[in-house]
């Protein structure tokens, strides 16, 4: 039994990064799902309310989800100063699987906004404290253990769509062209569908909680001797102490104020907001977008499943090129490939086996925001790196209601070009 814990001991730092990628498939499923979950959303809501709720609208949910991921995440760094990591884990867990499983008995599109904005807070936390322990855990891979760690969190999106698809529309009932006060408007009239549409909330309710359930007992913060007898994440071969030595990223170690007198912060802040527009369109409009053109649900849930996968992949492939070429090449490359192919989103619809293939290129470009954590760590140092990281994913935030306020005149994509070519 000694020689058990033993082995559990020296390398728990995979256990550390096996729990926190089951938590971050849990916490990113109502996130990445929710872009397959919308079309269902707005036929319910008219049904129960017997008006269409506008597109723009409808995004504005996942948008606050991810307002409410970036903007509160900080939260938890102070909270732990008042409590355990397993307590704070505990009721951050526990917290957001009861409100995810009570969204069941939501029908209005008003409560279910402040549903999302409270799944969107308690998932901000659970994602920081997810990055610390990570990062605490693993020094000197940082890059590629965060790139494993967001490979699972894309993965959430595959889950949630087949879910979705399972759950809902297992019979694949087309959506019809109905006539309302406000205009014509693609909806899923089919009472099955309407139905089960609220069944989503329990069944991913209970994956939440599955994928919880050991990181409530393991994760924790190492102490420095922890530290220095863990086995390295993809191997290395190198003592802990020759990390000490020869640190992953010289330079300063910024602190918070000095942060701010950086122009590389701005930069890469900058940077951030915009690529969270191309975010937010691949992983939640690709299904108001194909609609228009693509007549078959179950195909747009494909392709939404793919692009999780692609994205997944792009974790943790940005994740090791951010550890060989640094941030500044990663950024770049990544950055030039996917500006242009989301512009041309409304144009490849029109085939559905191109508008799959962009979609999936795009999703695999955005999964370089896994490497937020790595490049902040990179270019300001790991002092209060949980504190960092959190205001540098604030971006995102400010991309959030960019991204809505574009939403509203429908012009969305063509601000992003604008964007880019700012940028350029």
């Amino acid at each position: 039994m000694a020689e058990y814990r033993s082995f559990f001991a020296r390398n728990y730092n995979w256990w550390v990064l096996a729990c926190t990628c089951l938590g971050s498939m849990a916490f990113g499923l109502p996130f990445f799902s929710y872009g397959a979950l919308l079309p269902y959303l707005s036929s319910l809501f008219y049904h129960t309310s017997g008006k269409v709720t506008s597109q723009a609208l409808m995004a504005l949910q996942p948008v606050i989800l991810l307002m409410g991921i970036t903007l509160t995440g900080s939260l938890s760094g102070l909270l732990e100063y008042y409590m355990s990591v397993r307590l704070l884990n505990f009721l951050l867990s526990a917290s957001f699987i009861l409100v995810v499983g009570c969204s069941y008995f939501i029908t209005s599109y008003p409560v279910l906004t402040v549903a999302a904005v409270i799944i969107g807070t308690l998932g901000g936390q659970i994602n920081v404290c997810n990055v610390a322990r990570l990062s605490e855990w693993n020094p000197r891979k940082s890059g590629a253990a965060n790139g494993i760690m967001g490979f699972f969190m894309g993965m959430s999106g595959l889950v949630g769509s087949v879910m979705c698809s399972a759950v809902i529309n297992p019979f694949n009932r087309e959506p019809e062209l109905v006539n309302t006060t406000s205009g014509e408007a693609m909806l899923f009239m089919d009472d099955y569908v309407i139905e089960h549409t609220k069944d989503i909330w329990v069944a991913w309710a209970g994956v939440i909680a599955i994928m919880f359930l050991p990181g409530i007992f393991i994760l924790r913060p190492p102490t420095p001797e922890e530290v220095c007898t863990q086995d390295d994440i993809l191997g290395g071969g190198d003592s802990f102490e020759s990390v000490e030595l020869l640190p992953r990223a010289a330079g300063p170690d910024y602190g918070i104020k000095d942060l701010f007198r950086t122009p590389k912060f701005y930069i890469l802040y900058l940077i951030i907001l915009i690529l969270s527009l191309t975010l937010l369109t691949s992983t939640e409009l690709y299904k108001f977008i194909g609609i228009e053109a693509i007549n078959d649900d179950k195909f747009l849930n494909l392709v939404g499943a793919l692009g999780a996968v692609s994205n997944s992949f792009g974790r943790v492939t940005w994740g090791l090129i951010l550890d060989r070429f640094g941030t500044r090449a990663t950024y770049t490359v990544a950055f030039f490939i996917q500006g242009p192919l989301t512009i041309a989103l409304h144009y490849s619809k029109w085939n559905k086996w191109g508008y799959l293939a962009n979609i999936c290129i795009v999703c695999f470009c955005t999964g370089i925001f896994t490497c937020i954590a790595p490049a902040c760590q990179e270019l300001f140092g790991s002092r209060d790196i949980s504190l960092k990281y959190a205001i540098t994913l604030s971006a995102e935030s400010f991309g959030c209601i960019l991204f809505f306020v574009l939403q509203l005149g429908q012009e969305y994509l063509y601000g992003e070009a604008a964007f880019l070519t700012m940028m350029g």
